[in-house]
């Protein structure tokens, strides 16, 4: 992790809610906020919702793994929908690094997969922009 390129992590109230079409894939009263930021790149604040939020009977476990300097290796999750399934539609971080400990036993959700991420029933923006 370098100067430019760090995280500011902290517990933001809710109420947070997760839908992917009509369904509730989790609800939480708060959510731990991830706020990145690098020289080349203007990063969207990621909400992260505690696992005991998650409706866990459609979501499971792939082999899909990314690495980050900042928080370390993520595991991904699947969704299973009654047409298919949409892969790596959330990530966790088992062991985070030092620097991002509060991430863990947290969940965040891909919005480019079809989710939407309510926050007091209002959407978060999501997304990376080059600068």
């Amino acid at each position: 992790m370098s100067r430019d390129h760090y995280a500011e992590i902290h517990k933001v109230e809710g109420p947070f809610k997760v839908q992917f079409g009509d369904e509730v894939l989790a609800e939480s009263s708060f959510a731990m906020e991830l706020q990145e930021y690098h020289p080349s790149y203007e990063f969207q604040p990621v909400y992260y919702l505690p696992a005991d939020s998650l409706k866990m009977d459609r979501l499971s476990g792939n082999d899909h793994h990314t690495s980050c300097p900042i928080k370390g290796k993520a595991s991904y999750l699947d969704l299973k929908t009654d047409s298919g399934s949409v892969e790596n539609i959330a990530w966790t971080y088992p062991d985070p690094l030092e620097t991002a400990t509060e991430l863990e036993g947290t969940f965040a959700f891909d919005p480019s997969r079809g989710v939407q991420i309510l926050r007091a029933g209002e959407p978060t923006k999501s997304g990376i922009r080059k600068k």
